[in-house]
């Protein structure tokens, strides 16, 4: 794949992460937990890296909860955000890199999460493979990535992408911005208790669906950019990602979305697991669990 493929990835998230800084402590918290699973205990002592760290956003929350190292690596200047998010946080280091061409060696880490990233690259399921190839015997990865939608829904935001990924990214942001009312308005419709208004609510919605929702405007400003800008934004089902630890050989797989409490409503569905990396001493021939076998 070659490096120009990616260029209109690392200039919007470049220009979104240092533009924006969107720390919300406690929403960065829960999702961090939820989209994770890990604790304190997970994390003391450990090798940790952030796959697609952005802002450092996670790395501010992993930090400071034991562990030895937390790496974050992006691809793009957003790392001159996360090194600035993240000063003084001795345990911290940022790297700028690739996650299908990771920089660092097998085995490097005891946990490796990655949140809304891999998704946004030109090969998915090359960078994940990757990332499970940096766990030690006995680490742990999470990932979070989109979920396939309906046939009709998929169109949609197809259609709608298909024009979004070819304006400026000053335009786009822009447009961005005027948009930001009208993720109030889906919220506020879609929450009523008249049904006409709760069905205008959610066809509003299907017209505007990467308008982000959320109830803070300069975070709907940047998750809306965040949807709307990116060259890459795949979307995939359980099944397939759960395919794709089976192709790692990792073990424990765990649907993390069946136990999650969001911090506000419509913070948004996924594919969210989190597989274990077989240690030496464990037989060979066994078959990885799959998701749902796990609590």
């Amino acid at each position: 794949m070659s490096d120009s493929d990616q260029t209109r990835t690392k200039a919007a998230y470049s220009l979104q992460w240092n533009r924006f800084r969107i720390i919300r402590d406690a929403e960065d918290r829960a999702t961090f937990a939820n989209r994770t699973g890990f604790g304190d205990a997970d994390l003391a002592g450990k090798f940790v890296l952030d796959g697609g760290c952005g802002m450092g956003r996670y790395l501010r929350v992993a930090a400071g909860r034991g562990a030895r190292l937390i790496v974050g690596i992006d691809l793009s200047q957003a790392v001159d955000a996360a090194r600035e998010l993240t000063a003084g946080l001795a345990e911290v280091a940022i790297a700028r890199g690739d996650l299908l061409r990771p920089p660092f060696a097998a085995g490097s880490f005891d946990l490796i999460y990655s949140i809304g990233v891999i998704d946004h690259t030109p090969d998915p399921r090359s960078a994940f493979l990757e990332l499970a190839r940096l766990l030690k015997p006995g680490g742990r990865i999470a990932i979070w990535i989109y979920e396939r939608e309906s046939p009709i829904v998929e169109r949609i935001m197809n259609a709608q992408r298909a024009i979004s990924t070819r304006l400026p990214l000053g335009v786009l942001l822009a447009l961005c911005r005027l948009s930001a009312p009208i993720g109030l308005w889906k919220r506020r419709l879609m929450a009523s208790r008249r049904r006409p208004v709760e069905r205008f609510g959610v066809a509003l919605h299907a017209l505007t669906i990467g308008v982000s929702m959320h109830p803070d405007a300069e975070v709907r400003v940047c998750d809306t950019l965040d949807w709307y800008a990116p060259k890459y934004l795949s979307r995939h089902t359980v099944d397939e990602v759960a395919g794709w630890f089976a192709e790692a050989g990792l073990r424990d797989v765990v649907d993390l979305s069946r136990s999650q409490a969001f911090h506000h409503e419509g913070q948004g569905n996924g594919v969210n697991l989190s597989g274990r990396r077989p240690d030496a001493a464990e037989a060979v021939g066994d078959e990885p669990s799959r998701p749902g076998l796990t609590a």
